[in-house]
């Protein structure tokens, strides 16, 4: 028999797992694991804005992964003959109508909800909603990604909680912050966007993230007796302390020694 959630059950379940009005939260979902939702991604978004009441803060990765260097494209890789034509072409990243990619429908319908801020990086950008959620996705520049000065320093300032509600640990978008600082490469990324008026394709210098080691380094990150786990149906969900990047930092530096 399918596991039913309602907006009910779901605010028992987050409740239960210590969210309370007034947190700072960074969501990362998986719809398809939660059961039937009554409601659907609709209802997982209003749970939570009622779960942490307007003086708390919701934030969810809103990236567009497709504004991007087609060279790089594997899921699925295009033809290198279009390329070019795709670097020509590709619509400049708007906050208001680009769509994400990758992300899952509760973002992508979070997006677009009222009240909801959306920051202004080309390719990794974040939404927002609750108390100074404009000020805090402001100013997200390509130059600042997920590091000092984005809104994912600013919601570690807050003290925010990352919530995982059936989706894995190497999409915990917070710990990419844990990136900056350790003397990792740097590479060319490419997108388009709107400068001084017009569309230009830009390519600029960034920290290579990569959150290929979250998994693994997540692992042992939710055995930590700060760190709640619950179930959803079959969803295996966490609430992990914002603090919790600089173990990841750490696990970081130590992965970066092994390998050289």
């Amino acid at each position: 028999m399918k596991h039913m959630e309602t907006k009910t059950t779901l605010m028992a379940h987050l409740k239960e797992a210590g969210i309370r009005r007034g947190d700072a939260l960074f969501v990362h979902t998986s719809l398809s694991k939660l059961g039937w939702v009554c409601g659907g991604a609709q209802t997982v978004i209003e749970a939570l804005q009622e779960a942490v009441g307007a003086d708390g803060l919701i934030m969810m990765a809103t990236q567009s992964g497709d504004n991007s260097n087609p060279a790089e494209w594997e899921a699925p890789p295009v033809p290198s003959e279009w390329w070019q034509t795709i670097r020509d072409e590709m619509p400049a990243y708007d906050k208001t109508k680009t769509a994400t990619r990758g992300m899952g429908r509760v973002p992508e319908l979070f997006r677009t909800y009222p009240d909801v801020f959306r920051s202004d990086h080309p390719m990794w950008s974040v939404a927002a909603w609750g108390r100074n959620a404009e000020q805090i996705v402001a100013g997200h520049t390509i130059d600042n990604g997920f590091g000092p000065g984005s809104p994912i320093e600013r919601l570690i300032e807050r003290d925010a909680k990352v919530v995982h509600l059936g989706s894995p640990l190497d999409a915990t978008t917070l710990w990419h912050y844990a990136e900056y600082g350790i003397d990792g490469p740097m590479k060319p990324f490419e997108c388009a966007l709107v400068e001084n008026g017009r569309r230009v394709w830009k390519t600029f210098e960034h920290i290579d993230v990569n959150s290929d080691p979250f998994g693994p380094i997540g692992e042992n990150i939710v055995r930590r007796a700060d760190v709640t786990t619950f179930h959803i149906a079959d969803a295996t969900c966490y609430v992990i302390p914002s603090k919790t990047w600089e173990p990841v930092q750490h696990a970081l530096i130590a992965l970066r020694s092994w390998l050289r």
